[in-house]
Protein backbone atom coordinates (compact mmCIF):
# COMPACT_ATOMS: atom_id res chain seq x y z
CA UNK A 1 0.00 0.00 0.00
CA UNK A 2 2.59 2.53 1.06
CA UNK A 3 5.09 2.21 -2.59
CA UNK A 4 3.81 5.63 -3.54
CA UNK A 5 6.35 6.98 -1.10
CA UNK A 6 9.29 5.92 -3.92
CA UNK A 7 7.58 8.53 -5.97
CA UNK A 8 7.55 11.59 -3.44
CA UNK A 9 11.50 10.66 -2.20
CA UNK A 10 12.01 11.41 -5.74
CA UNK A 11 11.67 15.38 -4.86
CA UNK A 12 14.73 15.17 -2.86
CA UNK A 13 16.98 14.25 -5.41
CA UNK A 14 15.23 16.83 -8.30
CA UNK A 15 6.48 13.28 -9.87
CA UNK A 16 -29.52 2.50 -11.40
CA UNK A 17 -30.22 2.62 -14.55
CA UNK A 18 -26.63 3.74 -13.94
CA UNK A 19 -25.24 0.29 -14.19
CA UNK A 20 -26.90 -0.89 -17.48
CA UNK A 21 -26.81 3.22 -19.06
CA UNK A 22 -23.01 3.22 -18.52
CA UNK A 23 -21.97 -0.75 -19.67
CA UNK A 24 -18.50 -0.44 -21.18
CA UNK A 25 -18.88 -3.25 -24.23
CA UNK A 26 -21.64 -1.14 -25.97
CA UNK A 27 -21.04 1.29 -28.84
CA UNK A 28 -22.83 4.68 -28.69
CA UNK A 29 -24.94 6.61 -31.46
CA UNK A 30 -23.74 9.94 -30.29
CA UNK A 31 -20.74 11.37 -32.18
CA UNK A 32 -17.51 12.17 -29.70
CA UNK A 33 -15.90 15.39 -29.03
CA UNK A 34 -13.36 16.66 -30.45
CA UNK A 35 -10.74 18.85 -28.60
CA UNK A 36 -8.77 21.92 -29.06
CA UNK A 37 -5.07 21.92 -27.53
CA UNK A 38 -2.99 24.51 -25.87
CA UNK A 39 0.19 23.96 -24.18
CA UNK A 40 0.25 25.08 -20.28
CA UNK A 41 3.66 27.07 -20.98
CA UNK A 42 4.49 30.86 -20.31
CA UNK A 43 6.36 32.89 -22.20
CA UNK A 44 9.24 32.94 -20.07
CA UNK A 45 9.70 29.28 -20.18
CA UNK A 46 7.46 28.14 -17.27
CA UNK A 47 5.87 24.80 -18.21
CA UNK A 48 3.41 22.56 -16.93
CA UNK A 49 4.61 18.84 -16.69
CA UNK A 50 2.03 17.09 -14.46
CA UNK A 51 -1.32 18.72 -14.20
CA UNK A 52 -3.53 16.96 -11.40
CA UNK A 53 -6.64 18.80 -11.42
CA UNK A 54 -8.99 21.81 -12.85
CA UNK A 55 -11.71 23.62 -11.72
CA UNK A 56 -14.63 24.73 -12.74
CA UNK A 57 -13.41 28.11 -14.52
CA UNK A 58 -10.37 25.68 -16.59
CA UNK A 59 -7.41 26.84 -14.14
CA UNK A 60 -5.07 24.05 -13.35
CA UNK A 61 -2.52 22.75 -10.45
CA UNK A 62 0.23 20.45 -10.78
CA UNK A 63 3.77 20.25 -11.10
CA UNK A 64 6.02 22.18 -13.60
CA UNK A 65 9.27 23.38 -14.59
CA UNK A 66 10.66 27.17 -13.48
CA UNK A 67 13.61 29.03 -15.25
CA UNK A 68 16.18 29.15 -12.32
CA UNK A 69 14.79 26.03 -10.18
CA UNK A 70 16.80 22.75 -10.55
CA UNK A 71 13.72 20.83 -9.84
CA UNK A 72 10.00 20.36 -10.86
CA UNK A 73 7.76 22.14 -8.33
CA UNK A 74 4.03 22.88 -7.56
CA UNK A 75 2.17 25.52 -9.98
CA UNK A 76 -0.92 26.72 -10.12
CA UNK A 77 -2.08 27.92 -13.57
CA UNK A 78 -5.20 30.77 -14.25
CA UNK A 79 -4.88 30.96 -18.06
CA UNK A 80 -2.12 28.47 -19.91
CA UNK A 81 0.10 30.60 -21.01
CA UNK A 82 0.82 32.02 -16.87
CA UNK A 83 2.05 29.30 -14.42
CA UNK A 84 3.31 30.79 -10.49
CA UNK A 85 5.44 28.96 -8.91
CA UNK A 86 4.13 27.52 -5.59
CA UNK A 87 7.10 27.77 -3.06
CA UNK A 88 7.82 25.14 -0.17
CA UNK A 89 7.87 26.08 3.16
CA UNK A 90 11.82 26.04 4.28
CA UNK A 91 12.67 28.69 1.59
CA UNK A 92 16.12 29.39 2.63
CA UNK A 93 17.08 25.60 1.80
CA UNK A 94 18.06 25.06 -1.70
CA UNK A 95 17.30 21.34 -1.51
CA UNK A 96 13.95 21.49 -0.41
CA UNK A 97 12.53 25.09 -1.73
CA UNK A 98 10.75 23.12 -4.75
CA UNK A 99 10.23 20.11 -3.11
CA UNK A 100 6.88 20.57 -3.55
CA UNK A 101 3.66 18.87 -5.08
CA UNK A 102 0.36 19.97 -5.64
CA UNK A 103 -2.47 17.59 -6.37
CA UNK A 104 -5.78 19.46 -5.77
CA UNK A 105 -7.51 22.83 -6.41
CA UNK A 106 -10.94 24.33 -5.68
CA UNK A 107 -12.63 26.87 -7.56
CA UNK A 108 -11.50 29.90 -5.49
CA UNK A 109 -7.98 28.67 -6.75
CA UNK A 110 -7.30 27.43 -3.05
CA UNK A 111 -4.40 24.70 -4.42
CA UNK A 112 -3.51 21.82 -1.68
CA UNK A 113 -0.86 19.20 -1.86
CA UNK A 114 2.56 18.38 0.16
CA UNK A 115 5.94 20.17 0.92
CA UNK A 116 9.01 19.49 2.54
CA UNK A 117 10.56 21.05 6.21
CA UNK A 118 13.52 20.30 7.93
CA UNK A 119 14.61 18.55 11.16
CA UNK A 120 13.50 16.31 10.49
CA UNK A 121 13.33 15.78 7.10
CA UNK A 122 9.59 14.76 6.78
CA UNK A 123 6.76 15.31 4.06
CA UNK A 124 4.11 17.67 5.26
CA UNK A 125 0.82 18.37 4.07
CA UNK A 126 0.20 22.35 2.91
CA UNK A 127 -2.55 24.43 1.42
CA UNK A 128 -1.39 27.15 -1.17
CA UNK A 129 -3.35 30.60 -0.99
CA UNK A 130 -2.69 33.34 -3.22
CA UNK A 131 0.58 31.41 -3.86
CA UNK A 132 1.76 31.55 -0.48
CA UNK A 133 2.07 28.15 1.56
CA UNK A 134 0.75 26.50 5.38
CA UNK A 135 2.05 23.82 6.66
CA UNK A 136 -1.27 22.16 8.27
CA UNK A 137 1.27 20.32 10.76
CA UNK A 138 -1.52 16.75 10.51
CA UNK A 139 -0.26 13.80 11.81
CA UNK A 140 3.39 15.45 12.98
CA UNK A 141 4.74 12.04 13.61
CA UNK A 142 4.19 10.75 10.34
CA UNK A 143 7.03 11.51 7.57
CA UNK A 144 5.29 11.49 4.88
CA UNK A 145 2.09 13.27 4.74
CA UNK A 146 -0.28 14.35 1.20
CA UNK A 147 -3.28 16.56 0.85
CA UNK A 148 -5.10 15.22 -1.99
CA UNK A 149 -8.07 16.84 -2.78
CA UNK A 150 -9.73 20.45 -1.63
CA UNK A 151 -13.84 21.28 -2.44
CA UNK A 152 -15.23 24.36 -2.34
CA UNK A 153 -16.05 24.42 1.04
CA UNK A 154 -12.54 24.55 1.93
CA UNK A 155 -12.46 21.38 3.65
CA UNK A 156 -8.90 18.94 2.48
CA UNK A 157 -8.64 15.23 2.52
CA UNK A 158 -5.07 13.51 2.39
CA UNK A 159 -3.27 10.29 3.73
CA UNK A 160 -0.15 9.81 6.17
CA UNK A 161 1.71 7.08 4.61
CA UNK A 162 3.71 6.17 7.22
CA UNK A 163 0.83 6.10 9.72
CA UNK A 164 -1.92 4.73 7.24
CA UNK A 165 -4.10 6.85 7.88
CA UNK A 166 -6.65 8.47 5.99
CA UNK A 167 -7.89 11.86 7.19
CA UNK A 168 -10.26 14.89 6.69
CA UNK A 169 -9.30 19.02 7.24
CA UNK A 170 -11.88 21.02 8.19
CA UNK A 171 -12.31 24.07 10.32
CA UNK A 172 -9.20 24.21 11.35
CA UNK A 173 -10.10 20.41 12.63
CA UNK A 174 -8.22 17.18 11.63
CA UNK A 175 -10.28 13.81 11.29
CA UNK A 176 -8.84 10.67 11.36
CA UNK A 177 -10.66 8.55 8.95
CA UNK A 178 -11.67 5.07 10.43
CA UNK A 179 -10.60 2.15 8.20
CA UNK A 180 -13.30 -0.37 7.08
CA UNK A 181 -14.25 -3.05 9.68
CA UNK A 182 -10.90 -5.49 10.36
CA UNK A 183 -9.01 -3.10 8.33
CA UNK A 184 -5.59 -1.41 10.03
CA UNK A 185 -4.93 1.18 6.92
CA UNK A 186 -5.78 3.87 4.68
CA UNK A 187 -6.18 6.47 1.91
CA UNK A 188 -7.62 9.66 0.99
CA UNK A 189 -7.68 10.63 -2.67
CA UNK A 190 -10.59 12.37 -3.43
CA UNK A 191 -13.63 14.69 -1.67
CA UNK A 192 -16.98 15.62 -3.38
CA UNK A 193 -18.44 18.79 -3.05
CA UNK A 194 -20.47 18.08 -0.14
CA UNK A 195 -17.56 16.37 2.02
CA UNK A 196 -17.60 12.92 0.88
CA UNK A 197 -14.71 11.11 0.73
CA UNK A 198 -13.19 8.68 -1.65
CA UNK A 199 -10.32 6.37 -0.92
CA UNK A 200 -9.40 2.80 0.01
CA UNK A 201 -8.99 0.93 3.17
CA UNK A 202 -7.79 -2.56 4.00
CA UNK A 203 -9.72 -5.11 5.39
CA UNK A 204 -7.48 -6.85 7.40
CA UNK A 205 -3.89 -6.85 8.66
CA UNK A 206 -2.91 -7.69 5.17
CA UNK A 207 -2.49 -4.51 3.44
CA UNK A 208 -1.60 -5.65 -0.06
CA UNK A 209 -5.49 -6.20 -0.06
CA UNK A 210 -7.70 -3.12 0.09
CA UNK A 211 -11.16 -1.81 -0.93
CA UNK A 212 -12.47 1.00 -2.71
CA UNK A 213 -13.93 3.01 0.15
CA UNK A 214 -16.31 6.01 0.34
CA UNK A 215 -16.00 7.75 4.05
CA UNK A 216 -19.72 9.49 4.44
CA UNK A 217 -19.93 11.47 7.37
CA UNK A 218 -16.23 9.71 9.09
CA UNK A 219 -18.52 6.58 8.37
CA UNK A 220 -16.76 3.92 5.52
CA UNK A 221 -18.54 1.67 2.73
CA UNK A 222 -16.83 -0.92 0.98
CA UNK A 223 -17.15 -0.02 -3.19
CA UNK A 224 -16.19 -3.52 -4.07
CA UNK A 225 -13.46 -5.07 -6.02
CA UNK A 226 -13.66 -6.79 -9.52
CA UNK A 227 -14.06 -10.61 -8.99
CA UNK A 228 -11.06 -12.12 -8.39
CA UNK A 229 -9.52 -9.05 -7.42
CA UNK A 230 -8.84 -8.27 -4.19
CA UNK A 231 -7.26 -4.47 -4.59
CA UNK A 232 -9.65 -1.28 -5.68
CA UNK A 233 -9.23 2.25 -5.11
CA UNK A 234 -11.86 5.61 -5.64
CA UNK A 235 -10.11 9.00 -6.80
CA UNK A 236 -13.74 10.70 -7.97
CA UNK A 237 -16.92 10.92 -7.24
CA UNK A 238 -19.75 12.69 -8.90
CA UNK A 239 -23.19 14.65 -8.12
CA UNK A 240 -24.81 11.46 -9.31
CA UNK A 241 -23.15 8.97 -7.01
CA UNK A 242 -20.93 7.51 -9.39
CA UNK A 243 -17.93 6.99 -8.20
CA UNK A 244 -14.31 5.99 -10.36
CA UNK A 245 -10.72 4.89 -9.72
CA UNK A 246 -9.02 1.36 -10.28
CA UNK A 247 -9.52 -2.13 -9.57
CA UNK A 248 -6.80 -5.29 -9.81
CA UNK A 249 -7.76 -7.72 -12.10
CA UNK A 250 -6.69 -11.46 -10.33
CA UNK A 251 -5.03 -10.44 -7.30
CA UNK A 252 -3.90 -7.34 -4.92
CA UNK A 253 -1.75 -3.98 -4.48
CA UNK A 254 0.78 -5.79 -7.57
CA UNK A 255 -1.85 -7.04 -9.62
CA UNK A 256 -2.48 -5.63 -12.99
CA UNK A 257 -4.97 -2.70 -12.63
CA UNK A 258 -7.88 -1.60 -14.71
CA UNK A 259 -9.71 1.42 -15.11
CA UNK A 260 -12.93 1.18 -13.04
CA UNK A 261 -16.48 2.43 -12.13
CA UNK A 262 -18.09 1.83 -9.01
CA UNK A 263 -21.86 2.44 -9.59
CA UNK A 264 -25.42 0.80 -8.39
CA UNK A 265 -23.72 -1.59 -6.28
CA UNK A 266 -22.10 -2.98 -8.90
CA UNK A 267 -17.80 -2.32 -10.27
CA UNK A 268 -17.02 -2.16 -14.04
CA UNK A 269 -14.02 -2.51 -15.98
CA UNK A 270 -13.87 0.35 -18.44
CA UNK A 271 -10.78 -1.07 -20.37
CA UNK A 272 -11.38 -5.26 -20.31
CA UNK A 273 -8.90 -5.86 -22.81
CA UNK A 274 -6.00 -3.78 -21.43
CA UNK A 275 -4.13 -6.33 -20.80
CA UNK A 276 -0.74 -7.33 -19.37
CA UNK A 277 0.90 -5.44 -17.26
CA UNK A 278 -0.20 -1.99 -18.03
CA UNK A 279 -1.74 -0.17 -14.92
CA UNK A 280 -4.90 2.23 -15.51
CA UNK A 281 -7.00 4.37 -13.75
CA UNK A 282 -10.01 6.10 -14.25
CA UNK A 283 -8.67 9.78 -12.35
CA UNK A 284 -11.90 12.10 -12.62
CA UNK A 285 -15.62 12.25 -13.28
CA UNK A 286 -17.66 15.09 -14.17
CA UNK A 287 -21.59 16.16 -13.40
CA UNK A 288 -22.36 14.32 -16.84
CA UNK A 289 -20.54 11.25 -15.90
CA UNK A 290 -18.05 12.06 -18.52
CA UNK A 291 -14.47 10.46 -16.92
CA UNK A 292 -11.01 10.51 -17.74
CA UNK A 293 -7.85 8.46 -17.24
CA UNK A 294 -5.01 7.08 -17.98
CA UNK A 295 -3.54 3.19 -19.22
CA UNK A 296 -1.93 2.98 -22.35
CA UNK A 297 -2.51 6.30 -23.22
CA UNK A 298 -5.15 9.43 -21.79
CA UNK A 299 -8.77 8.65 -22.46
CA UNK A 300 -12.03 10.25 -22.04
CA UNK A 301 -15.23 7.64 -21.48
CA UNK A 302 -18.66 8.80 -22.86
CA UNK A 303 -21.74 7.34 -23.36
CA UNK A 304 -20.71 4.09 -22.90
CA UNK A 305 -17.54 4.33 -24.85
CA UNK A 306 -14.31 4.67 -24.36
CA UNK A 307 -12.11 6.62 -26.48
CA UNK A 308 -8.00 7.44 -27.39
CA UNK A 309 -7.60 10.96 -26.50
CA UNK A 310 -5.01 11.38 -29.27
CA UNK A 311 -7.54 10.35 -31.79
CA UNK A 312 -10.07 13.29 -30.97
CA UNK A 313 -7.31 16.52 -31.42
CA UNK A 314 -6.08 18.36 -34.02
CA UNK A 315 -3.47 15.71 -36.01
CA UNK A 316 -0.57 18.49 -36.38
CA UNK A 317 -0.32 19.42 -32.33
CA UNK A 318 2.84 16.37 -32.91
CA UNK A 319 1.61 14.97 -29.09
CA UNK A 320 0.35 12.36 -27.91
CA UNK A 321 -1.83 12.43 -24.99
CA UNK A 322 -0.37 9.82 -22.00
CA UNK A 323 -2.77 10.30 -19.43
CA UNK A 324 -5.73 12.77 -18.51
CA UNK A 325 -6.50 13.42 -14.83
CA UNK A 326 -9.45 15.92 -14.33
CA UNK A 327 -12.40 17.08 -16.50
CA UNK A 328 -14.64 20.05 -15.07
CA UNK A 329 -18.23 20.22 -15.79
CA UNK A 330 -17.75 22.20 -18.59
CA UNK A 331 -16.03 19.50 -20.11
CA UNK A 332 -12.24 20.70 -20.32
CA UNK A 333 -9.74 18.23 -19.67
CA UNK A 334 -6.51 18.13 -18.21
CA UNK A 335 -3.74 16.00 -19.67
CA UNK A 336 -0.29 15.22 -20.10
CA UNK A 337 1.26 14.70 -23.17
CA UNK A 338 5.15 13.86 -25.05
CA UNK A 339 6.30 14.57 -27.83
CA UNK A 340 7.72 11.81 -30.77
CA UNK A 341 11.63 13.10 -30.15
CA UNK A 342 11.36 13.13 -26.52
CA UNK A 343 9.07 10.48 -24.81
CA UNK A 344 10.62 11.00 -21.28
CA UNK A 345 9.36 14.73 -21.24
CA UNK A 346 6.03 14.94 -19.73
CA UNK A 347 4.32 18.22 -20.58
CA UNK A 348 1.09 19.70 -19.48
CA UNK A 349 -1.68 20.51 -21.72
CA UNK A 350 -5.42 21.38 -21.68
CA UNK A 351 -7.99 19.95 -23.84
CA UNK A 352 -11.04 22.26 -24.43
CA UNK A 353 -14.44 21.32 -26.50
CA UNK A 354 -14.27 22.32 -29.93
CA UNK A 355 -17.56 24.33 -30.50
CA UNK A 356 -17.29 23.52 -34.35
Amino acid sequence: MWNRITQALALLATPLAVAAAVAPAQASAAAPVHYQLTMIKAPDGASGNVPRAINAAGHTAGEGTFPGHGAQAAYLSTDPKQLTHLPGIVPGDPTLADATSAYGLNSSDVVVGSAYETLPVRESAVVWRNGTPTDLHILPTDGHVQARAVNDAGQIAGTGFDTGNAWLYQNGKTTVLAPLPGGHAAEAFGITADGQVLGLSSTSNDTTKAEATVWRDGTPSDLGTLPGGTWSEAHAMNSGGIAVGAAAVGGGEFAPRHPAMFAGGKVIDLWPDLGGSTFGTAQAINKAGTIVGDGRYGWVYSNGVRTDLNTLIPPDTGLKITAAYGINDAGQIVASATTASNRHLSLAVLLTPDAG
